[in-house]
């Protein structure tokens, strides 16, 4: 009985993890080339923009809530990124202060968006019902912001050379994914700021009562969020050297699947940036398995739907089997 529930606790939490590492096995035997370094290392910098985003992410739904103006942030971070970038360009070059100032510009571009998020979130009260309704509605504005800035134009690089085109290529992309998600591990787990973070998310009325400052916590939970996505939206200028108003579309689903998938509660209150880590790389290892198996696009998006069902099937059964075994 024991063994039983060793090997039920292990499915509960790893389970999804265990069965797309055996499908990503099974396209190594079918392509053997999958699992070659440069394919992996591929795989991790394709996917570390969405690692950020996810790492910001996991923050808001940890916290009981969630952004899905995730998407529209990075957009404007990238097109307000590209025009700074080609008005500084001279002769194909760009200057090390404006790769650097960038950066900088992102984090500040996301910051604002999440801590409009936040503020609203915070005078509100919201749970997961007022984040999904407000973030909705600033996922519309941001784009519209985005669309008006660049008049909905595609903006193409100007640069052949310099610091900021390095922050797209080889292993850089990887490093900044590494950093941002240590970094966000320490905040929520060895800083009082992150404590409170997982008390409200798992009871805000319990919080309240216990001093936490559930509108700080809040805001900020929502203002990192957007500055992950900000940050994102620089790295994906860098990497694809082009900028659109639909360059995030579609991040904030794959932001919220890579942090279900690694176990992170949608009700909040649980959770840990090291498994949205696993996430992101699970998900990018099974998306790159379905291309290299050939799978149409078609399929792929029937797989991502199914993979966002049975990761939360999972998470509601996980949490059905440990009110159990409190209950007993």
């Amino acid at each position: 009985m024991a063994d039983k529930k060793r090997v039920l606790s292990f499915f509960r939490e790893w389970g999804m993890i265990f069965l797309i590492i055996v499908i990503t096995i099974i396209a190594s035997i079918v392509r053997p080339a999958f699992l070659t370094g440069s394919n992996m290392m591929n795989i991790l910098r394709a996917y570390s923009t969405i690692g950020i985003a996810s790492v910001g992410m996991a923050f808001a739904i940890i916290g009981g809530g969630m952004d899905l103006s995730v998407g529209s942030t990075i957009s404007l971070s990238a097109v307000i990124t590209m025009l700074i970038v080609n008005a500084q360009t001279i002769n194909g070059v760009i200057p090390i202060y404006t790769s650097l100032l960038v950066i900088v510009v992102g984090i500040a571009v996301g910051g604002i968006v999440g801590a409009i998020n936040g503020g609203i979130m915070a005078v509100v009260n919201g749970k997961m019902a007022e984040s999904f309704i407000i973030t909705y509605a600033m996922q519309i504005v941001v784009g519209a912001v985005a669309q008006a800035v660049v008049k909905g134009n595609f903006q193409a690089a100007l640069y052949k050379e310099g610091l900021f085109k390095q922050f797209g290529i080889g292993v850089t992309p990887v490093i900044f994914f590494l950093v941002v998600a240590a970094i966000m591990e320490f905040i929520l787990m060895k800083t009082v700021f992150g404590r409170s973070l997982f008390f409200l998310g798992a009871n805000m009325k319990a919080a309240k009562m216990a001093g936490v400052r559930t509108k700080y916590v809040r805001f900020m939970s929502h203002l990192i969020c957007g500055m992950c996505a900000g940050l994102a939206g620089v790295l994906v200028v860098s990497r694809v050297n082009s900028a659109s108003v639909l360059q995030g579309s579609g991040y904030e689903f794959d932001a919220m699947v890579c942090v279900a998938i690694g176990g992170t509660s949608l009700d909040g209150g649980s959770g840990s940036i090291t498994k949205t880590v696993l996430g992101v790389l699970v998900i990018g290892f099974l998306l790159t398995a379905l291309n290299v198996l050939g799978v149409q696009s078609n399929a792929q998006l029937i797989v991502r739907g199914v993979v966002i069902v049975v990761a939360v099937t999972l998470d509601t059964f996980n949490k059905t089997a440990k009110m159990k075994e409190v209950l007993k």
